[in-house]
């Protein structure tokens, strides 16, 4: 079925979002073409890889300063 069954999503989670934060959460979905579920799950993937590059960054950056 799946050529590597890591890559399966079987672990939820929950979030709340009041009105106003659904109506845009739906709203930009649909102008991307997909459905809210998946635009928010590429949305905090996306986040979480700028925060870990930002971070390992700053380390690195860190590092080279104590280095010299």
């Amino acid at each position: 079925m799946y050529a590597d069954p890591a890559h399966i999503r079987k672990h939820r989670v929950n979030l709340s979002l009041n009105d106003t934060e659904l109506r845009l959460a739906e709203a930009m979905a649909e102008f991307n073409g997909m459905q809210p579920s998946v635009f928010l799950r590429e949305l905090v993937l996306e986040s979480l890889s700028r925060m870990h590059g930002s971070n390992s960054a700053q380390a690195a950056a860190e590092m080279r300063a104590t280095n010299q």
